[in-house]
């Protein structure tokens, strides 16, 4: 202990503690203020109705959000100003134009594997010139890309088979987040509750903070993304099992048929790791009712599969041609052996 605090009075001695309390308190009163007044913008999703975000969205007991309306659906879904020549809401009828006379209607739904320009959706255009194929162009969250599929079918919307792509890096924020932790504000906004000492956070911006800073905030701290391709959290499991279980009914009540396309990712495909995403998902979806499309063989079997992949990971020309070539042989085999329903007719 140095000499000096040593020699001091015990009065001066409790003034330096007194005078340094008071700073860490007025430090602690100023990082409050200016997070209450101007919060970064990593804190948004975890302010609930105190976020200053606003979004198309509302709450919802199938998927934990729903759109507010039709018209908030259309401003927030669609980006590329070609993918719906054909679909253009209307009034009364709002998705009529969606079906050509005689043509097949195929809704595709889905990451950037489908959405983006020149994977799934896309090469189905060029491959089937018969068929009329809708997806958004944009990537959502998978509760919104529920969403979606449930305002559409409730507006009309029948096609005659709605595809539903899902991989490992779908799931990277439903399961540090689960549904359970979901709220749609009163603005419309998607956030997440953190529970873990919820009456600090709900009044502490710093330790909300502090807690969103070292990773603490998630609703699931068991689940590891880095381990999908191994194992499947149980928390995050239960969650699918809901979800699906409702897209199940829904498009069962609307007399539409689903495939829920399981597509290896670069890491599987390429880098040998395990299919346990696969392999938790399919039997789940099945014992549901869903057609599950795994094309898994075909991409190992192929003679050189870093070819497969662009640089970012998304399948080359040859993946997309390959995952189609696979989808459509699924499809055939299905019908031939009696386990494919399509829809027909308007």
């Amino acid at each position: 202990m140095p000499l000096a605090w040593v020699s001091r009075s015990a009065p001066a001695r409790g003034k330096v503690v007194v005078g340094f309390a008071l700073a860490v308190a007025v430090l602690l009163v100023l990082a409050e203020a200016v997070l209450r007044l101007s919060p970064p913008s990593d804190l948004y999703p975890f302010l609930g109705d105190d976020s200053p975000q606003d979004g198309p969205f509302k709450p919802d007991e199938d998927f934990g959000v729903a759109y507010r309306n039709w018209d908030s659906f259309v401003r927030d879904a669609f980006v590329r100003g070609d993918e719906l020549p054909a679909c253009r809401p209307s009034e009364g009828d709002k998705l009529a134009a969606c079906r050509h006379e005689g043509q097949p209607l195929w809704a595709m739904f889905g990451n950037s594997f489908v959405q983006a320009p020149g994977m799934l959706a896309d090469t189905a255009r060029c491959r089937l010139p018969a068929h009329l194929i809708f997806n958004t162009g944009k990537n959502e969250l998978l509760e919104v890309r529920l969403a979606q599929i449930k305002l559409l079918l409730e507006s009309g919307f029948k096609p005659d088979r709605l595809f539903f792509e899902l991989m490992p890096t779908d799931l990277l924020l439903l399961g540090p987040h689960p549904l359970s932790t979901l709220h749609v504000t009163e603005r419309g906004a998607i956030t997440y509750r953190v529970e873990t000492l919820s009456w600090l956070t709900r009044h502490s911006r710093l330790a909300l903070a502090a807690l969103v800073r070292c990773g603490l905030h998630r609703g699931n701290r068991d689940f590891n993304g880095k381990e999908l391709t191994r194992r499947v959290d149980p928390v995050l499991r239960a969650d699918l099992e809901c979800l699906f279980t409702n897209l199940a009914r829904i498009t069962k009540e609307h007399g539409v048929p689903v495939t829920v396309l399981l597509i290896p990712s670069y890491h599987q495909v390429a880098r040998g790791d395990r299919f346990a995403f696969q392999d938790t998902l399919a039997p789940l979806f099945r014992r549901l009712g869903l057609d599950v499309f795994d094309p898994r063989d075909a991409f190992l079997a192929y003679s050189d599969r870093d070819s497969l992949f662009i640089p970012d990971r998304h399948f080359s020309r040859a993946g997309n041609e390959l995952l189609l070539s696979e989808l459509l042989a699924h499809l055939r085999r299905q019908e031939r052996d009696g386990g494919l329903v399509t829809r027909r007719g308007p």
